[in-house]
């Protein structure tokens, strides 16, 4: 599969800038500091450090100036893609989708609360996709890290 087969069956073409990128970055990057604040609930943090994982996909995504559709199913898409827009290792999305589930599951019956290991686990997640996210921007498309940091 690849992204162009993607087209028109969860996400479109739409071109990215610098200054879209650069809100992004930062904002994943404040989520991922806001998501190590033992000050707050564990639950809490697990939300917001998904919320940046959830970022990383759609900055990948927005980086090769695509974007996932109206019709739902962007977490799924946003996530499953990493492969395919940066390269992230198909093994570890299968973790990734496991925190999806477990999380979604969790909002629709109240069963979720992580533990401290999967929130630890989710932020190292987290922080291998921003290094690698950085690590494909700086080489592959540098003119989108204008209005970033």
């Amino acid at each position: 599969m690849t992204l162009d087969n993607l087209i028109g069956k969860g996400l479109q073409r739409e071109p990215a800038d610098a200054q879209e990128i650069g809100r992004f970055l930062t904002r994943i990057a404040t989520k991922l500091l806001d998501s190590q604040n033992t000050q707050i609930s564990t639950e809490s943090r697990f939300d917001i450090a998904y919320e940046a994982l959830l970022q990383l996909g759609l900055v990948a995504l927005r980086a090769r100036g695509l974007r996932p559709d109206s019709k739902g199913g962007h977490h799924v898409m946003a996530l499953q893609t990493l492969n395919l827009t940066i390269g992230y290792p198909r093994e570890k999305l299968r973790v990734l989708d496991q925190f999806r589930r477990k999380r979604s599951a969790g909002l629709y019956d109240g069963s979720f609360e992580p533990s401290q290991a999967e929130l630890d686990a989710l932020i190292h997640s987290v922080t291998d996709i921003k290094t690698g996210l950085e690590h494909w921007l700086a080489t592959e498309r540098p003119e989108l890290l204008g209005g970033s940091k």
